[in-house]
């Protein structure tokens, strides 16, 4: 984050609109202007501006004696400071702004928290004061395209923050797509999203209007409408479990009736499916339900139980989360599909960190692949109309969107 010199004398910052430069494949459709302006702190000049960055192992204190800042005034911003900022949070390479007078007396203080926040300190006549802001951002309505060739993430590595792109796809197709083993090189992605910039610098994106996934050649798309999503005909996006527990992992071992157990050198059944993964990965409920167990089971180590709702054809289905490094729900909790419910972990009897995941059926336990999702659920009746009336626009912008392909008809590099 890039700290703003105020032109007059403003410790604040004054937001001013600004014109996003149109870049192919990265296109803006619309801007919608979302700044709040505080009314600037004024300090008659001359005033001496100081920009800097924290420095590894450096503190507040330090910092600021770096600029002739005396220990007792020092200690007195750490005071104003303590009850909106923890003082142990000041990280290397993060920016900041000192501001004095020509006498070298502080007047402010200003330090880049993140991308989104800044901490203000000001010397007023009752002593210092601080607080944290959110920055002002400006939404603008975007389009991205982009073509696989290797990995998604090689696909969206020329957007900014890409990576959070590959998540994001993930969220809204992750109930109809498998995304460890279904990729393909020729596999296209479309976007109508909001981008959130500072100064004209981007920040963040924001809520995705509309999005489309070409995989193998079959179009998946999904509008956004009244905070769910569905698909150009008013069918949801969701369905009743998620192919996978967890995001871009492996299988280490599948269900099994005989596996030689790697710890316990025994055959034995395997009644699930292991995920290799990073200890820390989050996992995900599989689908809605209410958490019937959370705590240390057996072998299992770290376990999250949860049970889901009779499905369509009247059957009850109950999942299992083994091996977690940690848990974030409770028994007795509501989940909904998608929501963190842990970490993975080699909790229990194992040998590397993975996500050991079963199901039961009425009570007995099932491959997970096996069985089949429930079909979407269509918009409700009343609503269809005006679904189907507002995404007009947002399907000529997504058919619109041409991804770059070479010659011979593959993604260009």
């Amino acid at each position: 984050m890039s700290l703003s010199k105020c032109s007059a004398v403003s410790v604040w910052l004054v937001l001013l609109p600004l014109l996003l430069v149109i870049v192919p494949r990265y296109t803006r459709i619309e801007a919608e202007a979302t700044v709040t302006e505080e009314a600037p702190v004024e300090f008659p000049p001359p005033f001496e501006f100081a920009d800097g960055v924290f420095e590894p192992n450096a503190t507040l204190s330090t910092t600021l004696a770096s600029y002739d800042v005396s220990p007792e005034i020092s200690f007195a911003v750490a005071r104003a400071i303590e009850p909106v900022f923890d003082l142990r949070s000041f990280r290397p390479d993060h920016e900041f702004q000192v501001v004095r007078e020509q006498d070298g007396r502080l007047v402010a203080f200003e330090y880049a928290v993140d991308d989104e926040r800044v901490l203000r300190v000001v010397g007023e006549s009752d002593g210092f004061h601080a607080r944290v802001d959110d920055l002002p951002l400006e939404t603008h309505l975007e389009t991205v395209s982009a073509g696989v060739k290797d990995s998604l993430w090689g696909a969206l590595a020329d957007a900014p923050r890409g990576d959070s792109l590959v998540m994001v796809l993930a969220d809204i197709f992750d109930a109809q797509v498998d995304f460890y083993r279904d990729i393909r090189s020729g596999d296209e992605i479309r976007f109508v999203i909001e981008k959130k910039y500072y100064h004209d610098r981007f920040v963040k994106y924001g809520t995705v209007h509309a999005a489309e996934f070409v995989n193998q050649g079959k179009s998946l798309q999904a509008y956004r409408f009244q905070d769910e999503y569905y698909d150009e005909n008013g069918m949801s996006t969701r369905r009743s479990f998620l192919p996978a527990p967890l995001e871009f992992t492996r299988i280490s071992s599948g269900f099994s009736n005989a596996r030689l157990h790697p710890i316990l050198n025994t055959v034995r059944a395997h009644k699930g499916v292991d995920f290799a993964a990073p200890t820390g990965t989050d996992v995900r409920a599989a689908a809605d339900g209410t958490v019937t167990f959370a705590g240390t089971n057996g072998g299992f180590g770290k376990m999250v139980s949860i049970r889901h709702p009779r499905d369509s054809r009247g059957e009850t289905i109950a999942t299992d989360y083994a091996h977690l490094s940690r848990i974030s729900v409770r028994s007795g909790q509501r989940v909904r599909q998608g929501d963190k419910i842990g970490e993975v972990g080699m909790t229990g009897t194992a040998t590397g960190p993975h996500l050991h995941y079963q199901m039961s059926v009425n009570g007995q336990i099932i491959d997970p692949r096996s069985r089949r999702a429930d079909p979407p659920e269509p918009i409700d009746r009343a609503l269809r109309d005006e679904y189907m009336a507002s995404i007009v626009g947002m399907h000529d912008v997504l058919e619109g969107l041409a991804v770059p392909y070479d010659n011979s008809g593959r993604v260009a590099e």
